[in-house]
C-alpha cells in the first residue's frame, strides 16, 4: 500500500484526522493517559488523563469514564537510541494495559529497519527512514571503500528481507568498528530520485547529504514491534472493557517478522473490526474504583541509560551475556519523588518495555524472525511458542509459553 509518494503513513493520518473533524469528534490534544480505570470486578471503565503543560508538567488530572477503552497507542521504538518511530512511541499504551491486568506477548520480536539516515554518533530518537523501495529501484549498500555489503550474504543481495539486511549490517559494524555503512543511489539519477522519493531526498538534504551525488550514511534502527498487548482479531484483550488495535496490539498477524506494509493494513482492518464489535456488544457503563493504583515511577534522568543499554544489548544482534547486563542496568534505575510529569511517565513506560524485552529475549534461546541470538543462531522447533507476560499482585513479571500450531491455511494459538 502506497500513498503520497513515499509518505503513506502521513496520508493515512491526514485522512483520519480530517474524518474526525468532519464528524465533530472531540480530540484531547496535549493529553496523556496515565492509568486505566477499573471497576470492583476488574472491568476497564475509563482512563485517568493529565494535560501536558509547556514544561512537561501534568495538570488537570481527570477521570474519563467510558463503556470501553480502545488502545491505539502505537509502538515503543523510543526504547532504542535510534528509531523510525515518533517521539511519542514510548510504549505508554503497552505499560498501561499491563498495569490494568492485560497480558503482553512477543515483545522480543522487534523489527529493525536496515536503512535509516546516520547523522552522527550523538543522534538519538526518531531518525529519517530511507525506504527499502530505494534499494528496490537499484540502490546498493556499500562500505566506506565502496565494497558491496550484501553481495554473497543472501541470494537476493540488497533485496534480501529486512532482518537479513539489518543483521548483515550490524555484523559488519561490529567486525570493523565502523559507525555506519552507505547507500549508493547515484546511478538512479537526480530527476528520478526527486520524483519517486521526494520525502527521502528532502530528508537527506536537510541532514546535509545529496542522495543523487554521494553515497549516504545509513544504519539499522528500531522500526516496528511485532509484539504488544495480547488481543484477538477484533481487538479484545483478556481484560473486559479493554481493547487494543494496531501496533500496540499483538494479534499474531505479524508473526515473528512483519512483512512490509502489513502494519498499515492491520491497523485499518483491526480498527474497523473493533468498531463493528463494539457497535454490537458495547458493555454497560461500570462504576470505577475511587482511585487506580499509580505506577511506580522511574526517574527521567535514567532514560538515556535505559535506551543506550537496550540498544547495545537487545538490538539487532543479542546474546545471553549482553541481555543479563541489560537486566542489571534496568534493575538499578533510580526512582523519583514527588508528583509525576510527562518525562517520568515516559521513562517508566520505556523501563517497562525494556524489562520485558530483556526477559523475553533471554528466555528465547534460539533465533526466529527478527529475534537474533549470536549464541543461538538456529531456529529450534521446540521454540514454536509465544512468550506471554503479565504482572502479578506484587508487580512482578510472570511468563508463560503458549504453543503455536501452524496448519496449511491457519495459525492457531493454543
Amino acid at each position: 500500500m502506497h500513498a503520497g509518494g513515499d509518505a503513506s503513513g502521513a496520508e493515512v493520518t491526514r485522512t483520519l484526522a480530517a474524518a474526525l473533524r468532519a464528524r465533530g469528534i472531540a480530540v484531547l490534544e496535549h493529553t496523556v493517559a496515565l492509568e486505566a480505570l477499573r471497576s470492583a470486578d476488574g472491568v476497564v471503565c475509563g482512563v485517568r488523563t493529565g494535560r501536558i503543560g509547556d514544561a512537561g508538567e501534568l495538570t488537570d488530572v481527570t477521570d474519563l469514564c467510558a463503556r470501553a477503552v480502545v488502545l491505539a497507542a502505537g509502538g515503543s521504538g523510543q526504547v532504542f537510541t535510534a528509531t523510525t518511530n515518533p517521539p511519542g512511541a514510548t510504549g505508554d499504551g503497552l505499560a498501561l494495559a499491563l498495569r490494568a491486568g492485560a497480558e503482553v506477548a512477543d515483545v522480543e520480536l522487534v523489527q529493525f529497519h536496515p536503512t535509516v539516515l546516520w547523522t552522527g554518533a550523538a543522534a538519538h530518537g526518531q531518525q529519517p527512514l530511507i525506504s527499502e523501495a530505494v534499494r528496490g529501484e537499484g540502490a546498493v549498500l556499500v562500505d566506506a571503500q565502496g565494497n558491496r555489503i550484501m553481495a554473497g550474504a543472501h541470494p537476493l543481495a540488497d533485496l534480501a528481507p529486512r532482518d537479513v539486511v539489518s543483521a548483515t549490517i550490524a555484523a559488519h559494524l561490529r567486525a570493523t568498528g565502523a559507525e555506519c555503512v552507505f547507500l549508493d543511489a547515484r546511478h538512479l539519477g537526480a530527476e528520478f530520485l526527486a520524483n519517486r522519493f521526494p520525502g527521502i531526498v528532502a530528508a537527506c538534504r536537510a541532514a546535509g547529504f545529496d542522495l543523487a551525488r554521494e553515497p549516504v550514511p545509513v544504519v539499522p534502527a528500531a522500526h516496528y514491534a511485532c509484539g504488544g498487548v495480547l488481543a484477538d482479531l477484533d481487538g479484545r484483550t483478556g481484560v473486559p472493557g479493554l481493547y487494543a488495535v494496531g501496533e500496540v496490539a499483538c494479534t499474531g498477524v505479524q508473526g515473528a517478522n512483519r512483512l512490509a506494509s502489513n502494519s498499515i493494513t492491520e491497523g485499518l482492518v483491526a480498527a474497523r473490526r473493533c468498531a463493528e464489535l463494539l457497535g454490537a456488544e458495547l458493555p454497560p457503563l461500570a462504576e470505577p474504583l475511587a482511585r487506580p493504583a499509580p505506577a511506580c515511577l522511574v526517574d527521567p534522568s535514567a532514560r538515556a541509560a535505559i535506551t543506550a543499554a537496550t540498544s547495545r544489548y537487545a538490538g539487532v544482534l543479542r546474546d545471553a551475556e549482553g541481555l543479563a547486563e541489560l537486566g542489571r542496568v534496568l534493575a538499578d534505575v533510580p526512582r523519583p519523588a514527588g508528583e509525576p510529569d510527562l518525562a517520568a511517565v515516559e521513562a517508566t513506560a520505556l523501563h517497562t518495555v525494556a524489562t520485558l524485552i530483556a526477559a523475553a529475549a533471554a528466555a528465547r534461546t534460539e533465533s526466529r524472525g527478527c529475534h537474533r541470538r549470536l549464541d543461538a543462531p538456529e531456529t529450534r522447533p521446540e521454540w514454536q511458542v509465544r512468550l506471554v507476560h503479565r504482572l502479578d499482585r506484587a508487580g512482578l513479571v510472570r511468563t508463560r509459553t503458549v504453543p503455536v500450531r501452524v496448519g496449511a491455511d491457519e495459525l492457531v494459538v493454543a
